[in-house]
């Protein structure tokens, strides 16, 4: 893009970008809470993008995570992640609800990977022997809590959460009048990097889902937590490729 001053920023406004040109979006020091658990197919597949299909029990992901050093700013998120596949992409993640903390996560996470992040009030730590995350939109949405047996182990953390997980979104440029718009199912990756002496905690985990009308959460239902994880590692964010594009008419 040409401004009459020259070529500036990748992102608006284009001559004080919001967020740096593209991916990978970096991150260092990731503090993050997982509950892994299977979920009623069902209850997610009326949210899903044609041509995505889901199991009668699929895995999800309940993460609350804190990002202290990034490439867009220091803040939080809290997401749900399903798996789901479709045709030439057997295992990949879709993110029907994502929430993060600062205006930088939230509009390069929007236009470049078309993650539907929200801004919302996210709180990570420990109470007393568990480490507990929450998420406040309005109300509050989603509690994750852990209690940790024991230490983790990268062999264990890998057989649920592979170094880079494929992940498909829906990016959208609404139409305006007459001109049409677009919808775009989006592929992209997120790398994890755990070091040599990793700090991996395991235990029994709790999910409390609710829900409003503008973020219903509560549609989502639980069926199984299988186990719950806190790590810490860095991570990496790649945009891949756009698998399908739609046309949206005005």
């Amino acid at each position: 893009m040409v401004l009459k001053g020259g070529v500036k920023g990748y992102s608006i406004p284009l001559n004080a970008p919001l967020y740096p040109t593209g991916t990978p979006i970096v991150y260092y020091g990731c503090r993050v809470l997982i509950a892994v658990a299977t979920v009623d197919g069902s209850s997610i597949d009326p949210i899903l993008p044609e041509g995505v299909s889901v199991s009668e029990k699929p895995l999800a992901a309940f993460w609350i995570g804190d990002y202290p050093l990034s490439n867009v700013g220091v803040y939080r998120e809290a997401l749900i992640a399903v798996q789901v596949s479709m045709e030439g992409l057997p295992l990949a993640y879709y993110i029907p609800y994502i929430y993060v903390t600062n205006d930088q996560a939230l509009a390069s996470g929007r236009e470049l990977l078309g993650a539907p992040k929200k801004l919302a009030r996210i709180k990570l730590g420990w109470v007393g022997d568990s480490i507990k995350g929450i998420l406040w939109r309005g109300s509050r949405l989603l509690e994750v809590s852990l209690t940790p047996t024991g230490k983790g182990d990268i062999d264990g953390v890998r057989a649920l959460l592979p170094e880079e997980v494929p992940l498909i979104s829906i990016r959208t440029l609404p139409p305006l009048r007459e001109s049409p718009g677009i919808a775009q199912l989006v592929l992209w990756r997120a790398k994890t990097i755990i070091g040599g002496n990793p700090r991996i905690l395991v235990g029994s985990a709790e999910v409390k889902l609710r829900g409003t009308i503008s973020d219903p959460l509560h549609t989502l239902k639980v069926e199984e937590i299988l186990t719950g994880i806190y790590m810490e590692f860095d991570m990496e964010l790649h945009a891949d490729r756009v698998l399908k594009e739609w046309v949206l008419k005005p």
